[in-house]
């Protein structure tokens, strides 16, 4: 059974790597967690933060948790382009891009490296 966040498999394309054929999720660019912050809220209005969605493979939304805290995805990756140009995550969407679709990927959180 899938989550509410999820999307079941069709034709419809990770927004990140590009696969189809595999369930996809849905990503807030800007963290729900974030919404009731004074900064988020002066920032974007509530359809804003209601609305950006992307839909991600369960492995590119890993990802991008792994690599981002809430507070950097509100504040600098709160657009697909400005996700796709982060460094890690663009290394990451490339690689696993020609991927097979049951492939389990384990993701390494990059956030407490100093």
């Amino acid at each position: 059974m899938m989550d509410e966040q999820e999307v079941a498999a069709s034709e419809k394309a990770c927004e990140l790597c590009g696969r189809t054929q595999l369930p996809l999720t849905r990503h807030h660019l800007i963290p729900q967690a974030r919404h009731n912050k004074a900064r988020t809220q002066r920032k974007f209005d509530k359809q804003a933060m209601k609305n950006q969605i992307a839909y991600l493979c369960r492995a590119c939304h890993s990802q991008v948790h792994a690599v981002l805290s809430n507070q950097e995805l509100a504040q600098n990756y709160h657009s697909m382009s400005d996700l796709r140009r982060h460094p890690e995550i663009a290394r990451f969407a490339t690689w696993i891009a020609n991927k097979p679709t049951g492939l389990k990927v384990t993701v390494r959180s990059y956030k407490d490296k100093g």
